[in-house]
Formats: C-alpha cells, structure tokens, sequence
C-alpha cells in the first residue's frame, strides 16, 4: 500500500476530552434516580437519532472545501466524541439498575445480538473499521496520485507513523480485550460453585439464598460490562488521536454510517419476521 509522508498537521490530542452534559439534579438538588432499563431503551432511540443528526454533520465535514478551518473540524470531532461519552456514562447507570438486560438488549435487533462482544462492540473492530475505510478510500484516489497529483486528506492518506501507531493501540487492545475475556469467564464459571450446586439440590429451593447467589454472579458480570464499555470508549479515542482532524471526520462518518446500517437492516429484518409469525397458517 503506498502512502506519502502526513502533512505537517496536529492530530486530535486524547488529552482534550469534552465536557460532560449537564447533569439535571433532582428536589433540592439531589442527584437523580440512574436510569431502569426501560428507560434506557428510550435513551437509546434518542441516541439513535442523536447519532443520525451527528452523521449527517460528519458527511457534510466531510465533503466540505479542504480549507476548512481545522478548529471547526476539532470542535465537531470533539462534539461527537462527547455524544459517545455520554451514551456509556448513561448505560453504566442504567446497569447498575439492572446488568442483566445489558446483555440481552431488547432495543437492539436479534441481528445486532449475534456480534455483541460482553454488552457490546469488539473493541478491535474499529481498526478492521480504520484499514478497511483507508484501504477504498487509497484506492479511490490511486489513478490521480500515479498521475502526479496529490492525495485527499482523508483516510487514504495515513502515514507510516500513524500505521505503526494503530498497530501498536492494536496489540495493546487485544491484550485488554483478552484480559476481559478471561474475566467473563471466571464470571461465568461462577455459577458452578458448591454453593450453587447445593441450592439446586435437595428437590427444593431457598429462594432468597437464591437470589443473593445470583445477585453475586450478576456484579461479576457488572463488572465485564464496566471494563468492556471502558475499553470500548479507550479504543474509540485513541484511534481518533492518532489522525488529523478531517481524517477523524472521516473515521467517525464511517463508524456511524456502519452502526446505523446494521441497525436500520435488522429492525427491518425483525419486523419483517414478525409479520411474517402474525399471519395465519396456511389452509390445508
């Protein structure tokens, strides 16, 4: 893959970290309830929409003269980035209401269900997500750079210092990513324990034992779900500092366009399931 050394250009600081949105206290300034579950699935479709408002403005960074001020580039970057920090502090809250749902989202399609990674997306996705998106966009611009001209600045013009820089936020994720794993799986086996077996046992059951067993297993989880999302959030900033702020419009266009690609295609799957299982049976 042929890439030109980067322009001289200042790459979005990990550093600067947007504000958090103001928080709205309860009667006498108290702190509010954390979220339920079914709230956050509300909170989700707003997000939802949040993140198609956020898409359209990343398209329009995008396709904009390349003259754009970088400082308006940094403060939509940063925007976004924000919306992302604000979603993960709003789901930490509601799983400290209830994990359970967590990993078992009734606001996300049975399609979006079958690549979640302990809550969520793989962290590493988002590399695959960055060479992918670099590699067309390289490929787009190859037949005028072979020609003399110079190449955009997007994700196709990555440089030799910034390729080494996401393999080795690579190999440190995946480390992480392993570390977490193990984690769920101790969290897991957890449920196996003599104190377990013996509850199940005996042709009957304590229910309240019970319930403070599974309480235990499910803080195990609690905490799979806090390092995942954590690292999650990590990934998602330090892939963004390593590039230049029209190449991060470009990493965070397409994030939101692959997220909201598969969630509108699975919706539409799931309701075209259900309406399908609401028919009558055919006649014989």
């Amino acid at each position: 893959m042929i890439h030109p050394p980067p322009p001289q250009s200042t790459p979005i600081a990990m550093a600067a970290t947007p504000p958090a949105p103001p928080a709205h206290g309860g009667r006498n300034g108290s702190s509010p309830a954390p979220p339920s579950t079914e709230s956050f699935a509300k909170f989700f479709e707003s997000w939802i929409s949040e993140q198609s408002r956020d898409l359209a403005e990343l398209r329009a960074a995008a396709s904009a003269d390349p003259a754009t001020p970088e400082a308006d580039l940094r403060r939509l970057v940063g925007r976004v980035l924000g919306h992302y920090e604000h979603y993960y502090r709003t789901k930490a809250a509601a799983a400290a209401d209830d994990v359970l749902r967590m990993f078992s989202p009734s606001w996300i399609s049975t399609t979006e269900n079958l690549y979640l990674w302990c809550g969520g997306w793989r962290p590493t996705a988002a590399f695959h997500l960055l060479y992918t998106k670099s590699g067309m966009q390289l490929e787009h611009q190859l037949p005028n750079f072979l020609n003399g001209g110079s190449l955009e600045g997007d994700l196709g013009d990555l440089g030799a210092g910034q390729l080494q820089a996401a393999d080795q936020l690579q190999r440190r994720t995946i480390t992480r990513e392993r570390e977490i794993e193990d984690a769920a799986a101790s969290a897991q086996e957890a449920l196996a324990t003599a104190r377990m077996v013996e509850l199940a046992g005996g042709g009957g059951m304590d229910a309240e034992a019970m319930e403070r067993e599974m309480q235990a297993k499910a803080d195990g989880m609690k905490r799979v779900l806090q390092m995942a999302d954590a690292l999650r959030l990590e990934t998602m900033r330090g892939v963004v500092a390593l590039l230049r702020p029209a190449q991060a419009v470009h990493f965070l266009l397409a994030a939101a366009e692959l997220h909201l690609a598969v969630h509108d295609f699975g919706r539409r799957k799931d309701g075209r399931a259900g309406d399908a299982a609401a028919l009558p049976p055919p006649q014989p």
